[in-house]
């Protein structure tokens, strides 16, 4: 019934009626009858059913333990197996690569000591070849300077030697007193001259140059000498073995600058220059006297300024001829002053 409540409590009955006298279904009732009569208990009580445990025996424990204790052992061996192995195969690769870089190593520096022994056999053959070199080159130089020593000392000695002796011509070049017939006129870019004690030679046309020629004198093997000075433009000299008829002859000239040459002229033909350079004998600038001269003797023709050797060239071109003094306009108008012309036959 839906009101009614069921108790699985044991039996009671009253105590004026035994069990037996309790019909079978009357043993449960509800709990309002229960609640209401005197119950005795039912005995004895029912039977509670309990489940019976299942244990394992000793013997069995003991292998299950010892399966488990093997196992785990097992287990642990295994493990310490690997990392045994992966720790040797570790130690035995890092031994390879160690090995590997050290050998790498070692071949490298072997390959950098071979390279440097090497390179300090290199630079110590360049070092041996330069020194070397050096040496020649310092002991040509010194022959060569000794040489040239030699050269200047022999031709100041052959200018010494030729100047010695009387002059052929002496002439101051205050004026034309002494027959020697020094060019004298103008032209119309410019002309030779005696004005204030000096032969003077100028030039105003550039790209050209005035020869002023002593027309009386000749010679062929012989010692010029004369002082010049440039009082105007860059360029003044002298001549020598000249033809002023056919215009030949050949010009020693220098510059303000230090510089000189030996020129040929050959009528209208260009003009040839033999030799020329710097030398420190020239003295620089303008209004500075210097004193030049040639030794002309057979196809040698030696150059000095101031009394020092410059150079020597030869020359069969021209074998004898007039003597002169020239200002040239190479780029501006140049004027020349000239003074104290010697010869000396050789």
């Amino acid at each position: 019934m839906a009101d009614e409540s069921f108790s699985l409590q044991p039996d009671y009955i009253s105590s004026d009626r035994t069990v037996a006298e309790i019909p079978l279904d009357e043993r449960f009732t509800s709990e309002s009858t229960l609640n209401n009569e005197s119950l005795v208990a039912v005995w004895p009580p029912p039977r509670q059913m309990y489940r019976r445990r299942e244990t394992l025996s000793p013997l069995m424990l003991t292998l299950i333990i010892a399966l488990v204790t093997l196992l785990i052992v097992g287990g642990l061996g295994l493990v310490a197996y690997l990392a045994t192995v992966q720790y040797h195969t570790t130690l035995t690769t890092q031994a390879k690569l160690d090995t590997q870089a050290t050998a790498h190593i070692y071949a490298t520096a072997s390959a950098q000591t071979q390279a440097t022994a090497q390179a300090l056999a290199t630079t110590q053959a360049n070092i041996d070849t330069t020194a070397t070199a050096q040496a020649n080159q310092t002991a040509v130089a010194t022959a060569q300077a000794n040489q040239a020593t030699a050269t200047a000392t022999a031709f100041q000695g052959m200018l010494t030697t030729a100047t010695s002796g009387t002059a052929a011509l002496h002439d101051p070049l205050s004026d034309n007193s002494l027959n020697n017939a020094w060019d004298e006129g103008a032209t119309k870019t410019g002309g030779c001259r005696f004005t204030n004690g000096s032969y003077q030679a100028n030039e105003a046309l550039q790209g050209y140059f005035q020869p002023c020629i002593a027309e009386a004198a000749r010679f062929s093997n012989f010692a010029y000498q004369v002082q010049m000075t440039i009082t105007q433009g860059t360029q003044g000299g002298i001549l020598f073995r000249a033809d002023g008829t056919l215009k030949t002859f050949y010009l020693f000239r220098i510059g303000t600058d230090g510089s000189y040459a030996l020129d040929l002229y050959r009528g209208s033909k260009q003009a040839t220059t033999l030799v020329s350079g710097f030398s420190p004998a020239i003295t620089t600038g303008v209004n500075q006297a210097n004193q030049l001269t040639v030794l002309a003797q057979s196809n040698t023709l030696d150059l000095f300024a101031n009394g020092q050797f410059i150079t020597s060239t030869s020359d069969t071109d021209l074998s004898s001829g007039q003597i002169g003094v020239v200002a040239l306009d190479y780029s501006i108008p140049s004027e020349a002053s000239f003074s104290d012309a010697q010869v000396w036959k050789l």
